[in-house]
């Protein structure tokens, strides 16, 4: 069996996706109740699943790591994700793992509060970014997508 035919699919396709912003795989957010509903689960595909874990285990900390949750953002040009914690998990031993596809973008991280200093960085496609230990419950957001022909270090000819 291909893993797309393995997911759960009681509920309808979506039908536009240039109102897309995120899907889930794995356990779904409910983003009214702020919670994850341990009966709404798809699946994650083994792929992800085993990049995932692949990252996890470098951090010091983590012994043992199964993916329980994975939220795919999609991000335009005008698409920008306010600051918030990731902490509503049952445990913060894990962390969060942020894999960039597609288009450059400024990356905030900041501290455990709303007024610690914020660090602006910039992710291109294939980079990774890992919230654990320190940063695992730090404020951290998305402040804008960049043209990839305007992101410092491109070949523009």
């Amino acid at each position: 069996k291909n893993e797309l035919s393995q997911c759960d699919n009681k509920k309808k396709p979506y039908k536009s996706f240039k109102k897309l912003s995120w899907s889930t795989m794995g356990y779904h957010y409910n983003w009214t109740a702020r919670s994850y509903n341990e009966n709404e689960k798809s699946f994650i595909p083994e792929a992800l699943h085993n990049l995932s874990k692949s990252f996890a285990l470098c951090c010091d900390n983590v012994s043992s790591f199964v993916p329980s949750a994975s939220i795919v953002n999609y991000y335009t040009i005008k698409s920008q994700m306010g600051g918030h914690r990731d902490d509503l998990e049952l445990t913060f031993d894990k962390p969060v793992i942020s894999i960039s596809l597609g288009l450059p973008a400024i990356f905030l991280l900041g501290g455990k509060t709303k007024s610690d200093d914020v660090k602006a960085i910039l992710v291109r496609s294939g980079d990774v970014m890992m919230l654990n230990g320190d940063t695992r419950l730090s404020f951290h957001g998305v402040a804008k997508v960049l043209n990839k022909l305007n992101t410092p270090r491109s070949n523009k000819k």
